[in-house]
């Protein structure tokens, strides 16, 4: 095992801040107070996010082709999930009886609850405050919410990141990390309703697993916060990468074992006592350089085919999310291309499970592996159909 993750740190780490997300800057209000304040601090982007704000026009306008029936998947599975965001929800009133227990014990105990609530693999890491959000960017859900109980009691004390622009304090030192896999078949449906519906599905199955397990911890007198996709206060890939979870792609994603790319992340950071895992190196920087499958198959380009680039003090391969999300615009669903072509991302075979063994241990078929997942599976993208119901 490694002593500490593969990617590279070369300059100063500086927090990233939630407003300059592609999925934050699409849902700016023109003429909103936050919107003036953003594009006050960022005349540059005011002409993309007007064209970003086409996004969620689209979802909720679709296509005259696509069937009503199958329409209502995208607020079938991603409405329901905000409220799970709610401060006290995420967050909350600690126990004020702790309960002590070995670490290791304890570690064992949370993992088997977090693969009972539903995940595929579950890791646990330190939580550097460098990934942790500078000021909230997504959307202010919380304002809105008078209180009532038992519905929404008001937030915690010490919660922060309550409205747009507030700093985000994550105060905890480790983070138990989930994975959840995706069906493959309906993924390779990309840009349909099909895809959204599973992606959707799997958003909100994790988001319950990591609100359901954070309300455990503090249960035990323990403090601790979800982190899902309706109310990030981590960057989760980074979180993920040093729990021992997989390692950064070309993607942009966490590529897994046994998952690839093919998966949602959440996570409960708290300052329960457990043994944390050490980071994996399965090879994936030098596959990476050597597969490009997912730069060549991206239908905008907005993968990078070149070398790694420093952001924000860490040397990676950096993407494009305008070009992304403008492309999941016109579709009016998420594309999905890049997490099914990745030869990580096959189903779960004895043949496949042999060759991803080879993959971590022989460097040197690295280059025949990628050749022989172009015969095998083919070099481009091939949408699969809709399920018959």
């Amino acid at each position: 095992m490694p002593d500490r993750p593969t990617y590279q740190v070369i300059g100063e780490l500086t927090r990233f801040d939630e407003r300059d997300t592609v999925f934050a800057r699409e849902r700016l209000t023109p003429g909103s107070p936050e919107e003036i304040a953003y594009h006050a601090m960022h005349p540059e982007r005011a002409e993309i996010d007007r064209r970003l704000a086409a996004f969620i026009e689209s979802v909720n306008s679709p296509d005259q082709n696509t069937h009503p029936l199958d329409a209502a998947f995208y607020q079938a599975t991603f409405g329901p999930i905000a409220g799970l965001a709610l401060p006290d929800v995420v967050d909350g009133a600690v126990a004020p009886a702790r309960v002590d227990a070995d670490p290791a014990h304890m570690t064992a105990r949370i993992k088997a609850l977090a693969r009972h609530l539903g995940a595929d693999d579950v890791r646990i890491g330190p939580l550097n405050p460098a990934w942790t959000y500078s000021h909230r960017g997504s959307p202010p859900f919380f304002p809105d919410y008078a209180p009532n109980p038992p519905h929404f009691q008001g937030p915690p004390a010490d919660y922060t990141g309550w409205t747009w622009g507030d700093l985000i304090k994550v105060p905890h030192r480790q983070a138990i990390v989930m994975a959840f896999g995706q069906d493959y078949r309906l993924l390779r449906t990309g840009g349909t309703p099909f895809s959204d519906l599973e992606v959707g599905r799997v958003y909100a199955h994790s988001a319950l697993a990591a609100v359901e397990l954070a309300h455990y911890v503090r249960a035990l007198g323990w403090p601790a916060r979800a982190h899902h996709m309706r109310n990030y206060g981590v960057l989760l890939v980074p979180v993920a990468v040093d729990a021992g979870l997989g390692e950064l792609g070309r993607c942009g994603y966490l590529i897994h074992r046994q998952l690839g790319a093919n998966l949602r992340l959440v996570c409960v950071t708290t300052d329960l006592l457990l043994v944390p895992d050490p980071p994996v190196d399965l090879g994936i920087q030098d596959f990476c350089a050597k597969c490009l499958k997912c730069a060549t198959t991206c239908p905008t380009g907005a993968i990078s085919r070149g070398n790694k680039v420093e952001v924000r003090g860490v040397r990676k391969w950096q993407i494009d999310p305008e070009k992304c999300l403008l492309h999941w615009g016109r579709l009016g669903s998420a594309c999905a291309i890049c997490q099914t072509v990745c030869p990580w991302s096959h189903p779960r075979t004895p043949f496949h499970r042999l060759v991803s063994l080879v993959a971590i241990h022989v460097p040197a078929a690295r280059g025949w592996l990628v050749r022989g997942d172009d015969l095998v599976y083919g070099r481009r993208f091939r949408r699969a159909a809709g399920p018959g119901w």
